[in-house]
């Protein structure tokens, strides 16, 4: 498989060895956000606003989806490293969207390849990094590498759920991936087991302090709803913009027919964050915010999502960190969560 995707899109075996030697950030707090989405001005903004001096001992992960324009992901990249003293990093679908009169016949995999070895370049981790801790623990960030999983493809795999007024129909035609994603000739494997395959170094029980992954794509099904806790924050937000509470609660303003489940994410994921024994793993892709906990690990997903979103009240938790990065370790107590 690896050498499959080698030969497809120039992810060179070297740049995906292991990492055995720790980098190491010094009395550091985590942070995490995703789905950046700086494309748009109001984003770029928000982004920018960010202090520059807040978090320059911390650590940001970024679980992915900051723009498909590589000279833009660069230039996001670098003003967040600004920022943070490390920045970890995984793509998203939207990174890896192929546009023919910017891109030429290059394919998904292949840029893929290229946003990694930007990210070396320019000092951006995208492998294990073990970090230490302002309560002076120990904790290692360890990416994994993620598609989903279509029922059509690996009925198994998938996240997938129906729906009673779903449009297969629909759901294919407003899904952007469908058109700007493009892939090699040849595959033997399903997507998602290609990007799963790429983390065979950095899947073991050996780390020795505790894990935090991150991907982009949901790992749970489970993770899809939203729970009761996340209706009722969601109402709060909506509350506090003055703003009437939804209709339907339960589908958090998403598009009737549209099943975001098809596209959600994969089983894959979640196999290998406990592999790791991960005790927190970082998401994104869902542009709805989750903070709960299953079977004893704890999912994050905080994402600053589309303008629209936030004005719609849709992106809990936002306010809360004043639309920037949420410290998901070491636990903060009430008076960190600004």
């Amino acid at each position: 498989m690896l050498y499959n995707l080698c030969r497809a899109g120039s992810l060179s075996c070297k740049h995906l060895s292991y990492c055995t030697k720790p980098v190491v950030a010094t009395m550091s707090r985590i942070f995490a956000i995703s789905d950046l989405h700086v494309d748009y001005g109001q984003n770029w903004a928000v982004v920018n606003d960010w202090s520059d001096t807040d978090y320059n001992n911390d650590v940001l992960i970024l679980a992915g989806d900051v723009t498909d324009s590589l000279e833009l992901l660069k230039s996001t990249l670098i003003l967040l490293r600004q920022k943070f003293a490390q920045v970890c990093f995984v793509p998203g679908n939207h990174d890896v969207w192929v546009r023919k009169h910017r891109d030429g016949d290059t394919n998904s995999i292949a840029k893929f390849g290229q946003i990694l070895n930007l990210c070396q370049r320019i000092g951006i981790k995208t492998k294990p990094t073990c970090v230490s801790c302002i309560d002076n623990s120990k904790v290692w960030l360890v990416p994994i590498y993620s598609w989903y999983t279509q029922p059509e493809e690996d009925e198994i795999d998938s996240l997938y759920f129906p729906s009673s007024i779903e449009s297969r129909r629909m759901s294919r035609e407003i899904w952007s991936d469908n058109y700007n994603c493009k892939w090699p000739d040849g595959m033997l494997t399903t997507i998602s087991e290609h990007f799963a395959d790429l983390n065979d170094d950095f899947i073991t029980d050996d780390y020795d302090a505790p894990v935090i992954t991150f991907s982009h794509f949901l790992p749970r099904q489970e993770l899809i709803a939203s729970s009761h806790d996340d209706d009722v924050a969601v109402s709060t937000e909506r509350e506090f913009l003055g703003l009437p509470k939804l209709d339907y609660a339960k589908r958090q303003g998403a598009l009737a027919g549209f099943n975001f489940s098809i596209y959600a994410g994969s089983k894959y994921i979640d196999k290998q964050l406990r592999q790791c024994k991960s005790v927190l793993h970082v998401f994104g892709h869902q542009h709805r915010n989750r903070d709960r906990v299953i079977d004893n690990v704890r999912y994050v997903s905080h994402c600053l999502g589309y303008h629209k979103e936030r004005q719609d009240g849709l992106l809990w938790g936002l306010r809360q960190w004043q639309n920037g990065p949420k410290m998901i370790w070491p636990v903060p107590t009430k008076d960190e969560a600004k």
